[in-house]
């Protein structure tokens, strides 16, 4: 919808619009004259245009449906080829390209049938409304002869001409017309996609009265906190839990269990269906997100990078960051020496989505962008499940330090990653079954414990 539907949209008002205006003052001008000229002539031709009318109306309707499905079928054909270019290495791994081929071909087919719906009422229409100006011309000189010889109408052979002449010229337009006719309803196809799309609410904003949340010290807090993603399944139920500033918080529990969910509660990507969240004793939905998120910073399994080089993507979590702030913050991960390594250091240029980094690499850089910004919360959803063991230990050794004054969530399946958390939460579908320290968790012998034990096994 932004590519092709804007384009479709742009070429409606930079042609369509401009040459309508000329030929539509054109075939005004015209008129005015043929009525002046000769008002009964001119009058036969008012009381035929219901005719063109009907006829317009017809085709208008047909070509407009065929228009917004062949935008439709447009939007198909190039998502799935970005689709197909951007998943290339697992078409090829699982031998798909002659299946993916396939579903293009397709696209493609239905593509050209919506073309040709376009292009034959298109060519209906077109003709149609030439044979009406002949029609109109004809009609206009049988009634001009009848005049003259039966009715006494004082009309001679050079007043005919001269009406002729004007008819043409209000007539002419009538093609060109038409073809911009065509193109105008692409265009109010593409339009309607494209504000469809811009009109669509979001599924919540924020309330008008909701206050700035500055200087947050860390404190938070879960009270009876119930969520549904499609307000019929619960993902949550009844989630109760206090973290008080500057502790560690570790969730565990299997895939599915909520845990990336309470993650985007608390960072106010969705809002909770039941109960409540406090930041500092204030209610999330009173706080403006955008003073929540200055404040906190997270480091994903999967995260964006942007086109530009590496420090470009750091200075992201704080704007205006110096060169040397970064590299002191690479240092405190202790992993400065692996983007030095790297051909240009800093300033090496990476494409869209990190790509020409490894995937630890890039956690590396996330890790840094997320520390640089010095939030009072951080966040980490499975952060370190890209990077090798002897980074990932490197890291570890490392957050220890630096996570000393920030509160912070940690989701990870690496057991390893939370045994010195505060509190331990394990989840299991969207309730919380156990809660505790390592040490305690571990003495209950109940999930945690198990869990546990199924990975220093597999250790």
């Amino acid at each position: 919808r932004v590519t092709s539907d804007i384009e479709v949209i742009r070429a409606g008002i930079q042609n369509v619009l401009f040459v309508s205006m000329v030929q539509g003052a054109q075939m005004m001008g015209a008129a005015i004259f043929m009525a002046w000229y000769n008002w009964r002539l001119f009058l036969a031709i008012v009381l035929m245009s219901p005719l063109m009318y009907l006829v317009h109306h017809i085709f208008r309707k047909r070509i407009s449906e065929a228009a917004r499905a062949l935008q439709a079928s447009f939007s198909r054909v190039t998502a799935s080829l970005a689709e197909s270019v951007k998943g290339i290495r697992v078409t090829q791994g699982f031998v798909r390209e002659d299946v993916n081929a396939g579903i293009f071909t397709r696209l493609i087919q239905d593509h050209s049938r919506y073309n040709l719906s376009v292009t034959r009422n298109t060519s209906i229409y077109l003709p149609l409304l030439e044979l009406n100006g002949q029609l109109f011309l004809g009609v206009t000189l049988a009634l001009a002869g009848w005049g003259a010889l039966h009715a006494g109408w004082d009309t001679t052979v050079g007043d005919l001409v001269a009406f002729f002449f004007l008819s043409n010229i209000f007539f002419s337009p009538m093609q060109a017309l038409g073809n911009q006719f065509q193109q105008a309803l692409a265009s109010m196809a593409g339009a309607e996609r494209v504000f469809r799309m811009l009109d669509t609410k979001p599924d919540w904003e924020d309330q008008p009265d909701v206050t700035d949340a500055n200087g947050l010290v860390g404190d938070v807090d879960f009270e009876e906190v119930g969520f549904s993603y499609d307000g019929k399944t619960p993902v949550l139920k009844d989630i109760n839990f206090s973290v008080s500033a500057g502790q560690s918080i570790a969730l565990v529990g299997h895939t599915g269990s909520g845990k990336t969910t309470i993650i985007q509660l608390l960072s106010k990507f969705y809002l909770p269906g039941s109960g409540r969240i406090l930041l500092d004793g204030m209610d999330l939905q009173k706080l403006s997100s955008q003073s929540i998120h200055q404040q906190m910073a997270m480091v994903l399994q999967q995260n964006f990078l942007f086109a530009g080089t590496l420090l470009e993507n750091i200075q992201l979590g704080r704007p205006g960051a110096s060169e040397e702030e970064v590299r002191q913050a690479l240092a405190d991960l202790e992993c400065l020496d692996l983007i030095e390594a790297m051909p240009d250091g800093l300033q090496t240029r990476i494409s869209e989505n990190g790509q020409g980094l490894s995937l630890g690499q890039r956690q590396i850089v996330c890790f840094a962008r997320a520390l640089i910004a010095n939030p009072r919360i951080l966040i980490l959803d499975e952060a370190t499940s890209s990077v090798d063991t002897i980074t990932e230990t490197r890291l570890q050794k490392a957050l220890n330090r630096l996570l000393q004054g920030r509160t912070s969530f940690v989701v990870a399946h690496r057991l390893s990653t939370i045994r010195q958390a505060d509190i331990i939460l394990v989840l299991d579908h969207g309730e919380i079954i156990e809660r505790g320290s390592h040490d305690s968790l571990i003495q209950e012998s109940g999930t945690y414990a198990r869990l546990y034990e199924q990975f220093t096994r597999q250790g």
